[in-house]
C-alpha cells in the first residue's frame, strides 16, 4: 500500500486553504460541532496555532489544523484540532492513532510548560467509502466490564462529508463554505459535478472580492477537466466578473512576465495550442517547454504580483518545494 503525503493532496489543501480564512474557519465549526459545544465557544477568539500534533505514521494518511478559542463565560482557552482524513480505504486503528495524537498534543502543553487545555478533536473525512469511526471500547467489547474500564475512552467529533445530506449542504448559512463543501463532495464524480456546478456556484452570488473563491477555481482545475468557458458558464454574473478579472489578472501578470524573461517561445507555443485545446492546457504545456529558459524569474514576477503559490505551482509546473526552495534562494521568504 502507497501512502500519499498530506501535502500532495488537491483536497485537503482546500480544506487547508478554507481554514485558513478566519470568517470561514468559524463558520465550519460553527456547522460542524455540535450545538452544545459551540454554544460554549466565543469564536470571535478563535486564532490558529502554528503546530501539528501529527506523528510520522499519522503523517501520510493525515493532515491537522490546530486553533485555540476561548470559553464564552470564563474565557478560558481550549484548542479544537481538526484532522483532515483523506483515506479511500477504512481504517480500524484510527481510534488508536487518535489516542496517540492526544498524547502528542498533550505532551506538547506539557514540554512547552503551558496552562493545560482540552484538546477537542474533529475528524473530517471525504472519502469515498462509506467510514463508521468506531471508539476505542468496541475494540474489547469481549472483555468483562470491570476490564474494559482500564481501556482509553476519549470524545471524538466525527464528520463524514459524503454521508450528510445534500439539503443540509445547501442550505449552510455560509455560501462560500457551502460551494466547498458540495464541490469537495462531488469531486471525484466528473458527470454529477458538472450537471451540479451551476447550482453550487450560486452560493458564491453574494461574495464580495476574490480571496479563497481564487482557490475554488484553482482547485476545480487541478482535479477536474474543467475548462475556463466551462466554469464561467456556471457561475453568478457578478462572480464571473471577479473570476474573470483575477483570471485575466493572474494571466497578464504572471505569464505575460514569464514570457518575456525568458520563456517567449514556450508560452506561445501554449497559447497557439490553447486556441484548439483550452487556453489553460495550452499554456501549461507551453510552460513547460519553456521552463528551463525562464522559470526562475516567471516564479519570483508571479510571486511579487501577489500571485498564489498554488497558482503559481499550476503556471510553471513545478512542485511547491521547488518554488519554496527558489523563494527562499532569492530572500521571498
Amino acid at each position: 500500500m502507497k501512502d500519499k503525503p498530506a501535502l500532495t493532496s488537491p483536497h485537503d489543501k482546500l480544506v487547508k486553504d478554507l481554514l485558513a480564512d478566519a470568517q470561514l474557519a468559524r463558520a465550519f465549526l460553527e456547522e460542524m460541532l455540535p450545538s452544545e459545544v459551540v454554544d460554549l465557544l466565543d469564536l470571535s477568539t478563535l486564532q490558529h496555532e502554528q503546530t501539528s500534533y501529527l506523528t510520522p505514521q499519522m503523517d501520510a494518511i493525515s493532515s491537522d489544523v490546530v486553533m485555540e478559542v476561548y470559553l464564552k463565560t470564563t474565557q478560558q482557552p481550549l484548542q479544537i484540532s481538526l484532522l483532515i482524513e483523506h483515506k479511500s480505504y477504512k481504517d480500524a486503528r484510527v481510534s488508536f492513532q487518535l489516542l496517540r495524537y492526544l498524547a502528542e498534543g498533550y505532551g506538547q502543553q506539557l514540554k512547552n510548560k503551558q496552562p493545560l487545555r482540552p484538546i477537542v478533536p474533529l475528524v473530517f473525512y471525504h472519502g469515498k467509502e462509506r467510514w463508521r469511526l468506531r471508539p476505542m471500547e468496541a475494540f474489547f467489547s469481549k472483555y468483562p466490564e470491570n476490564l474494559r474500564r482500564f481501556v482509553p475512552s476519549f470524545g471524538v467529533e466525527f464528520v463524514d462529508l459524503m454521508q450528510m445530506p445534500e439539503e443540509r449542504l445547501e442550505q449552510l448559512r455560509d455560501g462560500v463554505l457551502s460551494a466547498t463543501l458540495r464541490l469537495l463532495r462531488h469531486s471525484r464524480d466528473w458527470p454529477s459535478l458538472l450537471e451540479r456546478l451551476p447550482r453550487i456556484m450560486e452560493s458564491l452570488s453574494e461574495v464580495q472580492g476574490t480571496g479563497f473563491v481564487m482557490s475554488l477555481f484553482v482547485y476545480l482545475f487541478s482535479v477536474t477537466e474543467l475548462t475556463v468557458a466551462q466554469l464561467k458558464e456556471s457561475l453568478p454574473q457578478e462572480t464571473q466578473k471577479t473570476f474573470m478579472s483575477t483570471y485575466d489578472r493572474i494571466m497578464a501578470e504572471g505569464i505575460e512576465k514569464g514570457r518575456v524573461q525568458g520563456k517567449a517561445e514556450g508560452i506561445a507555443e501554449g497559447i497557439e495550442k490553447g486556441i484548439e485545446k483550452g487556453i489553460e492546457k495550452g499554456i501549461v504545456e507551453g510552460i513547460e517547454k519553456g521552463i528551463e529558459k525562464g522559470i526562475e524569474k516567471t516564479i519570483l514576477n508571479a510571486f511579487d504580483n501577489g500571485i498564489g503559490m498554488d497558482t503559481i505551482r499550476i503556471i510553471t509546473g513545478e512542485s511547491l518545494a521547488k518554488i519554496e526552495q527558489i523563494l527562499r534562494k532569492n530572500n521571498r521568504k
